[in-house]
């Protein structure tokens, strides 16, 4: 078995919608390539944000793998988690984690010449809805043409990032009940808003409200929400622990689970959290807005687990780039396809 000689991280910050990278090379030549969550958009300076996520990987957790054995990936995983634990179990030493474990992973199914996704059992699926997530717009009419863009290519599903009632009832007149309408809002409400646009969301017919209040970890108050004004609520991107997702599905507050792999500590946590999914029947919708490896990561687990219902598809005007080219993952009639190449499946 090879070993790992190199762990190198890579900021993409071409555009604000940056990306970081995580390589990892082992004895042999290979490279497995991961992604760490980028940090919160600084149009000024778009690396900024992953500057300490990146140092992490880089003083922390490589000097501490380099020269272990590539494929030990669970082991490796659990070592770092009980060595780091001192550092922090929510936050930035998972989101490193995450991109090295992502990394390891993908180089793994190259060595093997088969897919992640087939490592961890094949799929429970023979496709799974997409929907097309748009960044925050603010502008009706570019809201309009960017879901005429996705349903021009059979996406009828779409989710928001707005915060006025005005952007899906436009939505819901144009194009009908046969679009379904999530809505993220990001903590940007208290409870008293938040119920009070939940119920205008169920009214017009939404598939979930995501994240309607601030802290956006207040559990209690998503329950309220979601009693209060009879909408789905999806959440668990800023969950970070097996505990944490374990206390937000005991509250009983939502209907879709998120998590975020690049938050959690990659493929291998995102497994432990999928079974968790599993045992309290909610549906899985992995959470992501970067191409690359974070959304094929996604969908490796995704696709491993029988309560996957939905996958996010990062959808940009063209004016708005990402800070990589990586292609997006195939789809038919609207629905994501199982990746099949060795690896995380990116034809790279």
């Amino acid at each position: 078995m090879s070993q790992i000689t190199a762990v190198r991280t890579t900021i993409l910050d071409a555009t604000p919608l940056s990306q970081t990278l995580v390589t990892v090379t082992d004895s042999d030549g290979r490279t497995g390539v991961g992604e760490t969550w980028w940090g919160i958009p600084n149009p000024e300076r778009p690396s900024a944000g992953a500057l300490p996520i990146a140092s992490v990987v880089d003083d922390l957790l490589a000097p501490r793998v380099i020269g272990r054995e590539a494929g030990d990936i669970g082991r490796l995983w659990f070592e770092l988690w009980d060595w780091g634990y001192r550092y922090a179990d929510q936050g930035i030493f998972p989101m490193a984690l995450s991109g090295l474990d992502i990394a390891l992973w993908d180089l793994l199914g190259m060595t093997l010449g088969t897919s992640v996704l087939q490592l961890l059992g094949g799929s429970r699926h023979d496709a799974v809805p997409a929907y097309a997530s748009l960044p925050p717009l603010r502008d009706p009419e570019l809201v309009v043409s960017e879901t005429q863009r996705a349903v021009d290519v059979g996406i009828t599903a779409v989710k928001l990032h707005e915060v006025t009632i005005d952007h899906v009832e436009r939505l819901r007149r144009r194009f009908g009940v046969e679009l379904a309408i999530m809505v993220d809002v990001n903590g940007h409400f208290d409870p008293i808003e938040a119920i009070a646009f939940g119920r205008q969301l169920a009214d017009l017919g939404a598939t979930w409200f995501e994240e309607p209040v601030r802290p956006m970890r207040d559990h209690r108050a998503m329950l309220r929400v979601k009693r209060e004004s009879g909408v789905d609520i999806a959440a668990g991107e800023n969950e970070y622990t097996l505990e944490d997702f374990e206390r937000l599905l005991q509250s009983e507050a939502i209907t879709y689970l998120q998590p975020e792999v690049t938050k959690i500590g990659g493929v291998t946590a995102a497994q432990r959290v999928a079974t968790l999914a599993e045992l309290h029947n909610v549906a899985l919708s992995p959470h992501n807005f970067r191409p690359g490896p974070s959304l094929y990561a996604s969908l490796a687990y995704g696709f491993a687990s029988s309560a996957t219902r939905w996958f996010e598809i990062p959808w940009v005007p063209d004016d708005r780039r990402f800070a990589s080219d990586m292609p997006l993952p195939q789809l038919e009639d609207g629905h994501v396809l199982p990746p099949q190449s060795p690896g995380l499946g990116m034809d790279r």
